[in-house]
């Protein structure tokens, strides 16, 4: 006995019913991919503060003492990255960092009023930038690991007073204080990976180094008895950077 093979023929509303469930399944199957993602992150950075640094190492050398640099210290701050994706491939986005600190310490000096305790602060009280970011995944985002190259420019803000005084039973005096404040444009380029915590692709963790141009160099007010009433300030952030963070899709 000879069957012959059963034929299904749909008439065309039909063949388009199952065109729009099948466009309607792809169309949720993008919807699960969420498209933002943000990153909270710790940055360590090494800005170069050549100047700052020089004229630290200036001080030591004229009154004998050992204060520390930049290069000495710690630099960290803390960050957040938002995304969009925009492709497989690109993504865009805004980065906020922000951070504060200083460098002090104290020496003893002789002064012809006798021993006196030398004392060096300079204290970041504000250290924020906004960055308009642009981020490229060469292997698109169908992979556990996810590297990454990014690229950004936007505006810093930073404001700082040094201060270097002079003080015993006799003396009370103020050498140096020069308060330095200003906004200033910053670029950034760095490369990084993303790693994804579980299948749901949700939670990931990040991890990244940059490297960073930004530098305020301008006259500020000054006063004290070792200083001119204007000084060049030079704060010069630039310099690399490495980062660690959390992030999530949403």
């Amino acid at each position: 006995m000879t069957t012959r093979p059963v034929r299904l023929r749909l008439p065309a509303s039909g063949l388009l019913a199952v065109g729009l469930f099948l466009g309607g399944t792809t169309a949720r199957a993008q919807v699960e991919w969420n498209p933002w993602t943000a990153t909270v992150y710790v940055q360590q950075s090494w800005p170069k503060q050549t100047e700052t640094n020089r004229q630290i190492k200036d001080i030591n050398a004229a009154m004998g003492s050992s204060f520390k640099t930049w290069d000495d210290v710690a630099n960290l701050n803390l960050g957040l990255q938002v995304y969009r994706d925009l492709h497989p491939l690109w993504k865009a986005g805004v980065e906020l960092d922000y951070s504060r600190g200083k460098i002090d310490g104290t020496s003893t000096v002789d002064t012809p009023a006798g021993p006196a305790t030398l004392r060096f602060e300079q204290k970041y009280s504000v250290y924020a930038d906004l960055l308009f970011l642009v981020q490229f995944r060469p292997i698109g985002t169908d992979h556990r690991w996810i590297p990454f190259f990014q690229a950004g420019a936007g505006m810093a803000y930073e404001k700082d007073r040094t201060l270097l005084t002079l003080r015993n039973d006799v003396l009370d005096e103020t050498l140096v204080r020069v308060d330095n404040d200003g906004w200033f444009p910053m670029f950034t380029a760095g490369i990084g990976v993303d790693l994804y915590l579980s299948d749901h692709r949700t939670w990931y963790a990040e991890a990244g180094a940059s490297y960073t141009w930004a530098r305020l160099k301008h006259d500020v007010s000054a006063s004290g008895s070792l200083v001119p009433p204007t000084v060049k300030a030079d704060t010069d952030s630039t310099g690399p950077n490495v980062w660690l963070g959390i992030g999530r899709r949403f």
